[in-house]
């Protein structure tokens, strides 16, 4: 992909990058630009295929960055790559729409694909100016206010592994023992286990529903699917019906979850098994993926496939910890034994308290932070360290005037 660049010695705090504009406009925006202290423009991308991760790179750094998408060269490419940048940057890159066309019905088309301005053609240096101003203030506003929240994606390496019971516990001792802003998101196509394990009766709009619901997504949108535990636990329930079916694309649930993570310092999610397109959309939004492994060859097989498959999507083998549940001394497979295997260090070891965890089940009431259970003790030392470690990075967020948590979290 070909792209006019400039040569720039410093980082510019206002970055912008075109994709396809044709050379009038581009030379318009150009030179706007330069009469704007501390605003460069990085490029013009020619075409819209893999526009998100073509921005992304050019625009690294940028305190404000935004990326203006041509929409009369090809309309439905130019939405499609304005999901994805959306999608990608987790709303931090700014999308302009440049057109000529004035309908109603391309404007709305551009705005719920998630473009912040629709700059209508011959760009004039007021209109621009302005629109640049407004996503400085915007992201000034969201420096200054909050870290963003961390993604954290459980996936079983098979059926069975406790994934639902191990993510559902640890939100709730995030929540309570924490005193986090929690969401737990039920992945799970159908029948998901969640609001069972949590004794709040199944709620009748899924987080799919949500996701299908992107181009309306604000936090009055949102309690409208919310379940609302009695711990400050919030839940976004999985379908009911065995032949539920959804519309939400992946670029619909990694916009969900940006948007989760801007409301909540924890979004957790229970992922069923195996490596879906919506699964993978939740692993690309996530900070971190835990896999969770019992003691047994099938899973950790699994999960060294699911580590290679990862790897060949480039996702960070950094960003992926092992989760040993029902862990004992006396298992047939050593500690030692599974990380040889895995090639990969455990991160997590939790317990063997089964009967302790299907009770809880059975009775709809999990185990609290107040429980002196070997399985309560494990979830909530895990709990501190990630509490201790967000303190840690909010701290780096002040002294670095608010502008780290949207370059490094």
């Amino acid at each position: 992909m070909s792209m006019v660049t400039n040569s720039l010695r410093v980082t510019p705090r206002l970055a912008i990058i075109g994709v396809c504009l044709e050379s009038q406009t581009f030379e318009t925006i150009k030179q706007i630009a330069t009469t704007m202290s501390g605003a460069a423009v990085v490029g013009n991308l020619d075409r819209y295929f893999a526009a998100d991760r073509e921005a992304m790179r050019a625009l690294d750094g940028a305190f404000s960055r935004i990326c203006i998408v041509d929409y009369d060269d090809n309309p439905g490419e130019a939405l499609y790559a304005t999901e994805r940048l959306r999608a990608e940057s987790g709303g931090e890159v700014a999308v302009f729409a440049a057109s000529k066309a004035v309908e109603p019905e391309h404007i709305i088309a551009a705005m719920r694909a998630g473009c912040f301005e629709y700059l209508v053609k011959p760009i004039g240096a007021e209109r621009l100016s302005e629109a640049l101003s407004r996503v400085e203030a915007k992201v000034k506003e969201r420096a200054r206010t909050k870290v963003r929240g961390k993604v954290i994606c459980f996936l079983g390496a098979k059926g069975g592994a406790g994934v639902t019971s191990i993510s559902l516990h640890l939100a709730l001792h995030l929540a309570v023992g924490q005193k986090q802003k929690v969401v737990l998101v039920d992945q799970h196509p159908a029948l998901g286990d969640a609001s069972l394990y949590l004794g709040t009766g199944r709620h009748q709009y899924s987080f799919y529903e949500l996701a299908s619901n992107t181009e309306r997504l604000d936090p009055e949108l949102l309690q409208g699917f919310l379940l609302h535990h009695a711990s400050g636990l919030d839940l976004l329930d999985s379908p009911e019906a065995l032949d539920a079916l959804h519309h939400a694309p992946p670029s619909a649930i990694e916009q969900t979850l940006a948007f989760l993570a801007e409301l909540y310092q924890y979004v957790l999610v229970d992922c069923p098994p195996g490596l879906t397109d919506s699964t993978l959309a939740v692993v690309s939004q996530s900070d971190q993926l835990m896999i969770v492994i019992t003691p047994e060859l099938p899973g950790i097989r699994n999960a060294v496939r699911y580590m290679e498959h990862l790897s060949s999507l480039s996702y960070s083998p950094h960003n992926i910890k092992i989760v040993l549940n029902r862990s004992a001394k006396k298992n047939a497979l050593t500690d030692e034994q599974i990380e040889k295997a895995l090639h990969h260090s455990i991160a997590v070891k939790i317990p063997n308290s089964y009967h302790d965890v299907v009770t809880a089940i059975n009775a709809g009431t999990p185990i609290m932070p107040g429980d002196d259970s070997p399985f309560a003790t494990a979830i909530n030392e895990w709990a501190d360290r990630l509490a201790h470690k967000r303190a840690q990075a909010a701290k780096a967020n002040e002294a670095r005037g608010g502008l780290w948590s949207l370059f490094n979290l």
